[in-house]
């Protein structure tokens, strides 16, 4: 529901470390069993299905209930639709993901490298079939809106310890309008056309329905790009400005605690924007396969703790009891890169 009550989430920084492989496993802090009246949920995002992935093993020790895809659940890269449906007969042929899928509920979007363009949007022209691929991967029955709608944002509610967390997932590919190119060494500078836009007409109409109508006790926002880091040069919900002041409004006109979750960047690290109603969080975990390990550093004004640049995947522990969540960057082995918690 929305309503004109402020909700405040409350940031705490318990630990970080940017690089764990140079900790000792004295110094290590590894993902302890969920407690009791807690709910636990894991995600990731930049899944490279032929490359080794150490961390399967890891996500099926913490025995999340469900498992979120932020996007590019493979590399396909493709506009070819038997290429794309490899590289997903591939991920489902890795033993520890079929586990993973026979233990904890799915739930995914995809990204560029899933969707089949690097950085593609709405003049992808193999985007239906891609479409098609995507929802074969995750066994969709035929009779889900997805089959028939344009795009794959769809909403999922889990019931848990007696209270219900909706996953609302968005596509910000099939309909996202061309990006501008950069300038001074930048990929993407900012289009600041009021008629491009990130989601479509369509998507924005339903989004805005969801989160009125939802009668969740938490929300989580999946998207697959970075929604409040917004001043580096790379693929962003700034690119398209005033897209990301239309989500941030509607975010606080929600009543309900909203978590936003995304991928992409091949880094993790905790965006917060305080507004006059609330603060909004964005829990960006990338990525699984391969990062960004030579990062070296770039500004995000609202980035809280360090940036984390070895393979990583999220892990959310929401504590109904004491109504805390706290969130988890995970490493190689369950060791505990970063971690936040928040009072709901």
């Amino acid at each position: 529901m929305i309503k004109n009550l402020p909700y405040l989430f409350v940031a705490l920084v318990v630990s970080c470390g940017q690089n764990p492989q140079s900790e000792s496993n004295e110094s290590l802090v590894f993902v302890e069993e969920i407690q009791q009246h807690s709910s636990r949920l894991a995600f990731g995002s930049c899944n490279n299905a032929y490359a080794p992935n150490e961390l399967w093993d890891d996500v099926l020790l913490a025995q999340p209930e469900a498992w979120i895809w932020g996007g590019d659940i493979v590399y396909a890269d493709s506009d070819d639709f038997e290429t794309i449906e490899k590289h997903y007969r591939r991920q489902l042929e890795n033993e520890e993901y079929r586990r993973l899928t026979e233990s904890s509920k799915i739930l995914a979007t995809w990204d560029d490298h899933d969707y089949g363009m690097n950085d593609g949007g709405v003049t992808f022209s193999a985007k239906s079939r891609s479409q098609e691929a995507f929802l074969n991967f995750l066994k969709v029955g035929q009779s889900d809106r997805r089959r028939d709608q344009k795009g794959v944002y769809y909403s999922e509610q889990i019931q848990t310890e007696g209270h219900t967390v909706e996953v609302i997932l968005l596509d910000t590919r099939y309909f996202r309008s061309d990006l501008t190119k950069g300038t001074e060494g930048r990929r993407y500078d900012p289009n600041y056309d009021e008629t491009a836009t990130m989601l479509g007409d369509v998507q924005w109409n339903w989004l805005s329905h969801q989160l009125s109508a939802s009668e969740a006790d938490l929300i989580l926002l999946v998207s697959s790009i970075q929604f409040l880091s917004s001043e580096h040069g790379y693929e962003k919900w700034q690119n398209l400005p005033h897209e990301r002041e239309r989500l941030i409004s509607l975010l606080n006109q929600v009543d309900q605690p909203v978590m936003v979750l995304s991928g992409d960047r091949h880094i993790s690290e905790w965006s917060v924007l305080k507004t006059e109603d609330k603060e909004i969080i964005d829990f960006t975990s990338s990525g699984l396969t391969h990062s960004y390990e030579n990062f070296s550093g770039e500004p995000n004004a609202l980035r809280k703790g360090e940036v984390v640049s070895v393979p990583s995947y999220g892990l959310l522990d929401i504590d109904w009891e004491n109504k805390v969540i706290t969130g988890r960057m995970i490493g190689n082995g369950n060791a505990v890169l970063q971690e936040h918690s928040f009072k709901f």
